[in-house]
C-alpha cells in the first residue's frame, strides 16, 4: 500500500468518526418522532444478519485470496465462517416467523401486494430449479422466503427506510473504523481488468470486495433521505455518496451522482410529511429518465459492444442469451448460473449473477420472471400516486442505473443486499385525506351530514406498530 492510499483510507477513518455525530442526532431525533418500531428492527436484523459471516471473515482474516488448483480465486468462505452464516441465517429464519406471528395474530396487519409479488418471482426461480436439475430449496432460499413473508406484514413508509438507513450507515461507519485501525484491509489493489476509479482506490470497508459495499451505498441513499429527518439527513447523504465514489466503482458514482441529483430535483417527502408537494413539471421529467435507464439496461445484454469494452459480461450474457432458447418462459432457475462454476463452465467471478439484473432474471425466470419483475417495479411506482411518485422514484432510480452493470435484488437466495429490497418494496401507499364534513345547509339537515372518521392508515408513527 502507497502512502497516498494510506493518506486516503486515514481520511476515510475520519470522516467515519465526524459522521457519528449527525447519525446520533438523526437517531435521535427518530427516536423522538417514534419512527423506529418493530418494522425497522426487522429490517436492520436482516441486514445485519446476513452480514455478519463476510464482514467477520474480513475483520479476522483481511483480504486474503484463496486460489484454486489452476489459480482461479476460489468463492466462499472458509468453513468457520459458513458456520457463522448457518446461525445467522438460523437466527433471521426464527425473527422473520416470530415477527409476521405477531403482526397477523396481534397488530392485524393488513396485507402489502408488492412484497407478494416479489415472494412470487422467488418461488418461481425455486420450481425452476426443481424442474432444471438444482436442489429445489436451500437454506438461504428459505431465509429469502422468510423475509419477503416478513414484508407481506410490515409496517410500509418511513419505519422500513428507516432500519435500511441504519444498515448502511453502520456499516459505512464500521469500514472507517477498520480503515483506521488496520488500512490494509478496507482497500483492494488496482489492476488493469479492474482499475481504479476517482481517488485511485478501491475501497471495500468490511466486506469482501467493492462491488458489494459499493451497490449497498448507492442502493442506501434513498433510504438514508427518506428515513431519517431534519437537515441532518442532507448531511448523511453527502457522506454515504462520497464514500460509494470512494469505492472506485464507475457504476457506483454515476449512480450515486444521479441518485443524489434527483433528490435535489424533486425533493421527496413520505406521507407522514405535512409538506407534500406535487411538481407535476418535475415528474413529467422524471417518467422519461427511468424509461431510458430500464431500456438500456434491458438491452445491454442483447446489443452489446465486444468483449474487449465488457470484458467478461459481454462473453456470458452471450452464453446465457443463446442459452434462454432451451426454456423461454420459466428460465433455468436461481442456481443454475451458479452451477456453472464448479463444473469448470464459467469463471469465479462471475458464477455469482450475470452482471446484469435483467437477463438475470430473464435467465432465472424466463418471460414469466421478467414480466413480474416489470410488475413489481410499476407497482411501487404507482403505490403512492401522484403525491407519493418521486419518494418512489427515487428509490427506483439506483437500483435500475446498478441494474446495468450488477444485479442489485436477489431472487434466488438471501445475500447482503436482501433487506435494500425488502424496503424497497414497503414503499408506502397513497394517503387518503379527510375531507371535513360540509356544513348543514341548503335543505341539508345535520342527520344528513356523515360522521368523521379518521383514516388509521395515515396516522403518524407510534410504537409497536
Amino acid at each position: 500500500m502507497t502512502s497516498d492510499q494510506a493518506a486516503k483510507a486515514f481520511i476515510i477513518g475520519i470522516l467515519a468518526l465526524v459522521s457519528l455525530f449527525p447519525v446520533t442526532t438523526a437517531l435521535r431525533r427518530a427516536r423522538a418522532f417514534g419512527d423506529w418500531d418493530l418494522t425497522s428492527t426487522a429490517v436492520f436484523l436482516t441486514g445485519l444478519l446476513a452480514n455478519v459471516p463476510s464482514v467477520a471473515y474480513v475483520l479476522r482474516s483481511g483480504r486474503t485470496q484463496r486460489l484454486d488448483p489452476v489459480g482461479e480465486v476460489e468463492i466462499g468462505f472458509p468453513t468457520w465462517v459458513n458456520r457463522i452464516g448457518t446461525v445467522t441465517n438460523g437466527i433471521l429464519l426464527t425473527t422473520c416467523v416470530v415477527f409476521v406471528l405477531h403482526r397477523l395474530l396481534f397488530a392485524r396487519a393488513r396485507i402489502n401486494t408488492a412484497p407478494l409479488v416479489a415472494l412470487f418471482l422467488a418461488v418461481l426461480f425455486a420450481l425452476s430449479d426443481g424442474l432444471h436439475g438444482q436442489q429445489f430449496l436451500v437454506p438461504r432460499q428459505l431465509v429469502l422466503f422468510a423475509a419477503l413473508l416478513l414484508a407481506t406484514v410490515a409496517r410500509p413508509g418511513r419505519s422500513a427506510f428507516l432500519g435500511a438507513a441504519a444498515v448502511v450507515l453502520l456499516f459505512s461507519v464500521l469500514g472507517g473504523v477498520e480503515a483506521l485501525v488496520e488500512p490494509a484491509t478496507v482497500l483492494r489493489e488496482c489492476r488493469a481488468d479492474n482499475p481504479c476509479g476517482l481517488l485511485g482506490v478501491h475501497y471495500a470497508g468490511v466486506f469482501s470486495n467493492e462491488n458489494i459495499f459499493a451497490t449497498m451505498l448507492v442502493l442506501g441513499i434513498p433510504f438514508v433521505w427518506l428515513g431519517l429527518r431534519g437537515r441532518v439527513r442532507t448531511v448523511l447523504v453527502g457522506y454515504v455518496a462520497v464514500l460509494a465514489v470512494a469505492t472506485g466503482s464507475t457504476m457506483a458514482t454515476v449512480a450515486a451522482v444521479a441518485t443524489v441529483a434527483l433528490l435535489v430535483l424533486l425533493r421527496p417527502r413520505l406521507p407522514d410529511e405535512s409538506d407534500v408537494r406535487t411538481r407535476p413539471g418535475r415528474i413529467l421529467v422524471t417518467v422519461p429518465i427511468l424509461a431510458t435507464v430500464a431500456a438500456v439496461g434491458l438491452a445491454l445484454p442483447f446489443s452489446h459492444p465486444s468483449a474487449e469494452r465488457l470484458g467478461d459480461r459481454a462473453t456470458i450474457w452471450d452464453i446465457a442469451g443463446q442459452e434462454l432458447r432451451g426454456s423461454p418462459f420459466i428460465g433455468f432457475g436461481g442456481k443454475t448460473w451458479s452451477a456453472k462454476y464448479p463444473a469448470g463452465e464459467i469463471p469465479a467471478a462471475v458464477s455469482p449473477s450475470l452482471h446484469n439484473q435483467w437477463i438475470d432474471v430473464l435467465y432465472a425466470g424466463g418471460i414469466i420472471g421478467l414480466a413480474l419483475f416489470v410488475i413489481l417495479l410499476v407497482q411501487l411506482l404507482a403505490r403512492g400516486g401522484v403525491p407519493g411518485f418521486p419518494a418512489a422514484a427515487v428509490v427506483v432510480l439506483p437500483v435500475l442505473l446498478t441494474s446495468v452493470l450488477e444485479r442489485p435484488w436477489s431472487f434466488g437466495i438471501s445475500n447482503a443486499l436482501t433487506f435494500a429490497l425488502i424496503a424497497a418494496v414497503l414503499m408506502p401507499a397513497a394517503v387518503r385525506r379527510a375531507v371535513p364534513p360540509a356544513a348543514p345547509g341548503c335543505g341539508s339537515s345535520p342527520a344528513d351530514v356523515p360522521a368523521h372518521r379518521p383514516d388509521r392508515r395515515s396516522a403518524p408513527t407510534g410504537p409497536g406498530r
